[in-house]
């Protein structure tokens, strides 16, 4: 099978750490936190500038210099590495599918490569500015997709495309296997082969 897999919070956990840094850079600013329960996230960084109300020029900032800093020394989530290597012993292809891209950091590529190199995560391919991600996965012909985010999955599971995402969240939603650790999406893509 051809599996695509995000890197942020989907092979590293990296998500309260931002929103602690969000927070902190926010105060810095003199923004207030607004509640968006229930606002769907896209692949842009809006999340922050309706969370915070940063300006495109403040979004920039935090996603290139605060962001970027913290995804650079992001550890990979508790058995990402050792999965994606028996998965790819078993003979699938991994491609790597993020929506960082050339808008908001310098060099998306060299970031995510660097990063996946340095923690020694093997895969076939590497893709950025994945903001689409049903696009990507479509036109790559992925049979599996992980996330964290729940719009990329709904996304991709809208156009027939076996989705997993990862999160501790307990709520199922119809057509979207959610699992909490690798262990279980390992597990998981075993049983389907």
């Amino acid at each position: 099978m051809k599996i695509g897999i995000d890197i942020d919070d989907t092979l590293t956990d990296i998500k309260q750490e931002l929103e602690q840094e969000a927070r902190k850079y926010a105060k810095q600013l003199g923004k207030k936190e607004q509640n968006i329960s229930g606002i769907t996230n896209k692949n842009d960084g809006n999340i922050w500038q309706r969370k915070y109300g940063f300006t495109y020029e403040e979004l920039k900032y935090f996603l290139k210099e605060i962001q970027e800093s913290v995804t650079k020394k992001a550890r990979p989530r508790e058995k990402a590495k050792e999965v994606i290597e028996k998965l790819k012993q078993k003979g699938h292809k991994i491609c790597i599918i993020t929506a960082r891209d050339s808008e908001f950091h310098d060099d998306p590529y060299q970031l995510s490569k660097d990063w996946l190199d340095e923690n020694e995560i093997e895969y076939d391919k590497l893709i950025v500015n994945a903001r689409e991600k049903a696009h990507i996965c479509q036109q790559e012909k992925i049979d599996v997709f992980i996330d964290d985010q729940l719009n990329n999955c709904l996304a991709v599971s809208n156009i027939g495309i076996k989705t997993i995402q990862i999160s501790d969240e307990k709520e199922q939603v119809e057509n979207i296997i959610t699992l909490e650790n690798w262990n279980e999406i390992y597990k998981y893509i075993v049983e389907m082969e």
